[in-house]
């Protein structure tokens, strides 16, 4: 099921094929294996493939990725880096080095695999159809690697070739610019990758499909549409009508909906289910201990509930703000949040004395941790190393899709569509309890504001808050004019219930928060100075 995760093998394509010198030209290496000899045959083609996922496993990857999403918004607070919630980070930041040199590490990687087979005759490869494929392969991952950039930092360096040592420095390319890239790139590879079915039947589940590619396309095509960015030069509201096209082209496949309670989406059995379009693969494997050499999901270290300074080591918690977004009897909440109580109980143990020991969460910040990403006290210690997760990352999920699809509809005028797209996702959530979640009558504004709500209480801790705040123009009204209820009081009642009400804690409010200027964060400043400045900051850093 997780076959493309040969980690050691994508590792190896990744550092062996760097930029050419003109020192070692005319050097043949007896024995050893060069660019130019690579992708000779079936086998060496699907490594190249595989590399192409590499940086998604990447422990820096995943931490920018859950940080810059999340912690920066109304859902979660860091308690370790508070310049993310406080919008005090500066270039220098850590995280944004990361997210950005993994991104070009995986443009790299695909950019010399279409390069190299794109078109090719290449007489050890048998497998014509599996030649498109791993192109097709490479593609999707270039725009998946591109979006993530382009969202993150605007105007980016637009590579599609492999670089020389005398063409490193190149300068930053209009976002819509890139934008086309990213769709002449997901349209190609629509065309030529299998569908999920398909992939299944080859065990071979987590590789890109005909799904993720109009899945992603939806969603690029949403990003231009959204009024938030009508000042850049990417923005098309026209582009409403294209987002509800690609997501027609995703209904066809025969994704649905699980029909299960909620939480069995985000487990280790509910991997690549009949709602999964794509998620980036994890797994435990014991013989890679280090910290940070391992195969496993670095994102559920991150989100497991706190126990001070002890393992688990959990970095984000859960608002006050986001539990109260929730509908009364929303199942989802449960089912998406866990309670710190709740967690000590989970994780009480019988000291020496044989006296049961419930653990205090200390420095709790707000009262409740992402549930989607848990491993029950059983499984975290049977793990060879904390961090070595096994969950999948869900990267795009039918009900994301829908929700597209309902916000495009309404932006084209088709409001009934709309209603009836976001209430496939509430009637699946209310499984069967019809006393909650009602379908959603309203037209108009309030229309809209029903899908905000939904794609944030469906998608929570997902990676999608901060996007949807920024395209949908509300950042700065949601973060720092209205602000948001961090910490929440629990009180364990004589029934084992648990009672959640307000702290009394003032409302937090981003201060700092300025857009346009954080709109976008900032071109890690290492890339600027090593360009000499050809490569230029974001206003305002």
């Amino acid at each position: 099921m997780k076959n493309i995760k040969n980690i050691l093998l994508a590792g190896l394509l990744v550092f062996a094929f760097g930029a050419c010198s003109e020192d070692f030209l005319d050097t043949k290496k007896i024995g050893e294996q060069t660019e130019d000899s690579f992708y000779s045959n079936d086998a060496e083609l699907i490594k190249a493939a595989n590399a192409c996922y590499a940086p998604l496993w990447e422990y820096h990857y995943n931490w920018g990725r859950t940080s810059m999403n999340n912690s920066s918004t109304d859902d979660a607070v860091d308690r370790e880096d508070l310049q993310l919630r406080e919008f005090t980070y500066n270039a220098g930041h850590f995280l944004f080095l990361y997210n950005y040199r993994y991104n070009y590490r995986g443009i790299l990687i695909a950019n010399k695999l279409i390069y190299n087979v794109e078109g090719a005759d290449i007489p050890g490869v048998k497998d014509k159809e599996l030649q498109k494929r791993v192109v097709a392969e490479a593609k999707y991952m270039r725009a998946y690697y591109y979006y993530d950039l382009v969202k993150m930092f605007g105007d980016v360096p637009l590579i599609t070739v492999p670089l020389l040592k005398d063409d490193l420095t190149q300068t930053r390319e209009s976002a819509d610019k890139v934008f086309e890239q990213i769709e002449k790139d997901l349209l190609e590879a629509a065309a030529d990758l299998p569908t999920k079915a398909e992939v299944a039947d080859i065990d071979e589940l987590g590789r890109a499909t005909k799904g993720a590619a109009y899945g992603l396309l939806a969603k690029v095509c949403m990003t231009q549409a959204s009024s938030g960015y009508s000042s850049q030069s990417f923005y098309d509201d026209s582009k409403w009508a294209d987002a509800k096209k690609y997501a027609e082209e995703v209904f066809k496949l025969g994704y649905d909906l699980y029909r299960g309670d909620y939480h069995d989406i985000f487990t280790e059995e509910g991997e690549n289910g009949i709602g999964s379009i794509f998620e980036v693969q994890f797994y435990d494997s014991p013989l890679d201990d280090g910290a940070f050499t391992n195969n496993g999901n670095f994102t559920t270290f991150l989100n497991m509930p706190w126990l001070g300074a002890a393992d688990p080591y959990g970095r984000y918690q859960a608002t006050y703000d986001l539990y109260m977004e929730f509908e009364d009897g929303d199942p989802r909440r449960e089912q998406s949040l866990m309670n710190s109580l709740t967690f000590g109980e989970e994780w009480a143990y019988e000291n020496s004395e044989g006296e049961t020991i419930i653990p205090v969460v200390n420095e709790d910040l707000t009262g409740f941790s992402n549930y989607k990403h848990y491993l029950s006290r059983e499984r975290y210690f049977s793990l060879g190393n904390f961090r070595n997760s096994p969950i999948n990352e869900r990267i795009i999920r039918l009900s994301d899709i829908y929700l597209v699809y309902a916000e495009a509809c309404y932006h084209t005028g088709e409001e009934g569509i709309a209603r009836t797209y976001l209430n496939y996702v509430r009637e699946r959530a209310r499984q069967g309890n019809d006393a909650v979640l009602p379908d959603v009558t309203v037209g108009g504004a309030d229309l809209l504001e029903a899908i905000y709500h939904e794609r944030r209480v469906e998608l929570c801790g997902e990676g999608h808050r901060f996007h949807d705040l920024v395209r949908t123009g509300r950042l700065e009204q949601e973060l720092k004019v209205n602000g948001y209820k961090v910490k929440a009081a629990l009180t364990k009642e004589d029934d084992g219930s648990i009672t959640v009400s307000d702290s009394g804690e003032p409302v937090f409010k981003a201060t700092n928060l300025q857009m346009p200027k954080n709109m976008f964060f900032p071109i890690p400043q290492s890339e600027v100075d090593n360009t000499g400045g050809v490569i230029t900051q974001n206003p305002g850093y």
